[in-house]
């Protein structure tokens, strides 16, 4: 099961970075470095680490060293993200980009990282606005409005 994770994560990672290289230019009409960057730099980072991710796995999959693990210890683990990222990714058009990830931010550590809510919510504030700031405002890129477009 967890080479096929691997294997599905190194697949949506090529994907990423391919769609990435087509949809998106990497320069803007100024000559400056346009929003292709982003999206090169992080998808060749994704396709090397899962590649390594998958030679390991297969390595030790091979070697009949693999421990047969309990599947239902991570079957409510991997239903919950896909679940937050699906909520993130349904609603970030309507709510915006900023209210989605702190959503998004909080259901995920409030499952994950339980107990710790004051923590929880300063990175579930903290990150969706150090995103805003590096994309919307740092680099023009534009982040979907969603609420926000009520007050402004």
């Amino acid at each position: 099961m967890r080479f096929w994770f691997s294997l599905s994560t190194l697949l949506f990672s090529v994907s990423f970075t391919l769609y990435g290289l087509n949809t998106l230019s990497m320069y803007d009409l100024n000559g400056r470095p346009g929003p292709g960057y982003f999206p090169l730099i992080i998808g060749v980072a994704l396709v090397i680490c899962t590649g390594i991710n998958v030679f390991k796995d297969l390595k030790e999959l091979r070697s009949n060293k693999a421990v047969k693990q309990d599947k239902a210890l991570y079957q409510k683990d991997t239903i919950a993200v896909t679940v937050c990222i699906a909520l993130l990714i349904f609603t970030l058009n309507s709510l915006g980009a900023i209210v989605s990830m702190i959503a998004f931010c909080l259901a995920f550590l409030s499952y994950f990282n339980k107990g710790k809510h004051l923590q929880n919510v300063a990175y579930s504030v903290a990150f969706p606005l150090g995103v805003f700031l590096l994309f919307d405002v740092w680099l023009q890129a534009g982040l979907p409005d969603g609420l926000l477009r009520l007050f402004y």
